[in-house]
């Protein structure tokens, strides 16, 4: 696999130290079990970090392996993850999912166990192509296989949820016409890949603290001198499409 070198623009570079002065260093901890993560990712959507955290210790501790998760009836996977909310339509997903790696492999020839199957697919490719492998899986979106690909894997994919979209576009770090789905690419254009973390988690920090949908507190804002919203930087100028 190749790599290449990000120079970030002027802009992305104060924005990104700022993050970092005001949120602090930011570190990854990877286990490099994609599957596991996007099993635990399915289980967060819609619901509390608590409740997903509680059906995934609860799915791994009734079925031992992920094959025994696809192979047995969907209303018992359901069962084990009810804390989590939606549980009968992400027993369906998680499964969905285990049938399709289940299917890839075997027309490869393949007999590993899904968990090791999974992983060396996306190690052999690179992480924007590996992140485009992961959204053919059934009901993964590009947010889901971006935390996989970042949290599990360590792999520079920038995960964009509401708050780091809502305030990347403030920031004029994207462009205004640029949607959650888009800003993905976007960023993998612009983001040098070991600043993707801290940015993420930066970006995130900062949406829920300061920059609010609702009344942001711009009077309190260490990037004020950065934002595009308040008129301090041309969105045009910096935003990328």
């Amino acid at each position: 696999m190749t790599t290449t070198s990000i120079i970030p623009s002027i802009h992305l570079t104060s924005v990104y130290n700022l993050l970092i002065d005001t949120y602090g260093e930011m570190h990854n901890d990877p286990d490099y079990d994609p599957l596991g993560g996007l099993v635990g990712t399915i289980l967060s959507q819609h619901t509390s970090d608590i409740n997903s955290d509680r059906a995934y210790h609860q799915i791994i501790k009734t079925f031992p392996t992920w094959e025994e998760v696809r192979d047995v009836p969907t209303h018992l996977v359901a069962e084990a993850i009810r804390s989590g909310g939606l549980a009968n339509i992400k027993a369906q997903r998680i499964q969905d999912v285990l049938n399709t790696l289940t299917t890839q492999q075997k027309e490869s020839g393949g007999n590993k166990p899904l968990t090791e199957y999974l992983y060396d697919e996306i190690e052999k490719r690179t992480p924007e192509e590996a992140w485009r492998y992961l959204r053919t899986l059934p009901g993964v979106g590009p947010k889901t296989a971006a935390c996989v690909m970042l949290f599990d894997m360590n792999r520079s994919i920038m995960p964009v949820d509401t708050h780091v979209h809502r305030v990347s576009k403030r920031l004029g770090l994207i462009g205004p016409k640029v949607n959650a789905e888009q800003a993905h690419t976007v960023f993998a254009k612009i983001a040098p890949p070991d600043w993707v973390y801290g940015l993420h988690v930066g970006l995130i920090r900062h949406g829920r603290q300061i920059c609010h949908a609702q009344r942001p507190k711009c009077g309190e804002c260490p990037l004020y001198a950065q934002c595009a919203y308040v008129g301090s930087v041309n969105p045009q100028e910096t935003g990328i499409s």
